[in-house]
């Protein structure tokens, strides 16, 4: 095969069984979401239906099917530059069309009760634990490229197809609970989820840092990887490549973070200022019958 370029990665096509599987499932369920709400007459934010597909659903099949797929046996750059993208943008950009909430107004509120309830149980919210998603997507990724897992996964099929599984599943399981408010803890208020946004995007870059800094090659050795004119140089190019697009998806998410803190401040004011509209003119300072420092008489 022709060395790899950058392309290829919109000119070369292989299928993927569960990265196709995947896209049809998700985009699928969203289109009918989205269709049962319009059908309502209720509000779609055109924006989030097209970074769900453009960002989300595109990046999969993209990365999946496109040519990072087809030449990841042979370009190690290749390979990594697949895993940034499924461990990083296509989960940022499917967290970002909302699919939770969307999904939740469109099948009703005895069954929205129903689905609320089991993400409330004890396994769910430790799963969903934002420090504990965010661990464990960093640690699958590293996992990758420090074990002889991708050297594995290029000589097994179903080993290839269960990666890809994991680094989208993985990065869901971050995301959506920050940016979902039917999946945060309570505690997680806007303001935590900011904080949380800015430890995770330092914390994506360590995959990245380690294989673009490693002064020897890592994992098993891969008999096409070393045939490149320079290996070791192959695998610092990658390990760019994983670090640029952790960082790049990065600064989104908490630009997203922190929409979503301004708007939920922007909430609770309105609501104050619609109780203060309710209560009877008084003297008294505002301080003491605003709710948000302990209510009235306080």
């Amino acid at each position: 095969m022709a060395p790899f370029g950058f392309g290829d990665v919109f000119t070369a096509w292989v299928l993927s069984p569960v990265g196709t599987a995947l896209a049809v499932l998700l985009g699928g369920a969203y289109a009918a979401a989205v269709w049962t709400l319009r059908r309502r007459h209720e509000p779609v934010p055109v924006l989030r239906v097209i970074t769900y597909a453009v960002l989300g659903i595109g990046t999969l099949v993209l990365a999946t099917d496109g040519g990072l797929a087809a030449f990841r046996d042979t370009s190690f750059v290749a390979a990594a530059a697949q895993s940034g993208v499924l461990a990083a943008i296509t989960p940022v950009g499917l967290a970002l069309g909302d699919p939770v909430g969307l999904g939740l107004r469109a099948v009703g509120p005895v069954r929205a009760a129903a689905v609320r309830e089991f993400l409330g149980g004890r396994v769910a919210r430790v799963l969903m634990f934002p420090l504990v998603g965010s661990v464990v997507a960093t640690g699958v990724h590293l996992a990758m490229f420090v074990t002889p897992w991708l050297a594995r996964s290029l000589e097994l099929g179903w080993l290839r197809e269960l990666t890809y599984l994991l680094l989208v599943g993985t990065g869901l399981l971050f995301v959506l609970p920050l940016l979902a408010d039917e999946l945060a803890p309570a505690w997680c208020t806007p303001g935590v989820r900011v904080l949380i946004g800015f430890g995770d995007g330092l914390l994506d870059a360590v995959p990245g840092v380690v294989v673009m800094a490693s002064p020897a090659l890592l994992g098993a050795p891969v008999a096409a990887y070393l045939a490149a004119r320079d290996p070791l140089f192959q695998q610092h190019v990658g390990g760019g490549a994983m670090f640029g697009l952790a960082e790049a998806v990065g600064l989104p998410l908490l630009a997203a973070t922190v929409a979503a803190w301004v708007r939920a401040d922007r909430v609770e004011a309105a609501l104050v200022d619609a109780r203060l509209d309710l209560e009877p003119a008084s003297d008294r300072p505002w301080w003491e019958s605003d709710p948000r420092y302990g209510g009235p008489g306080r």
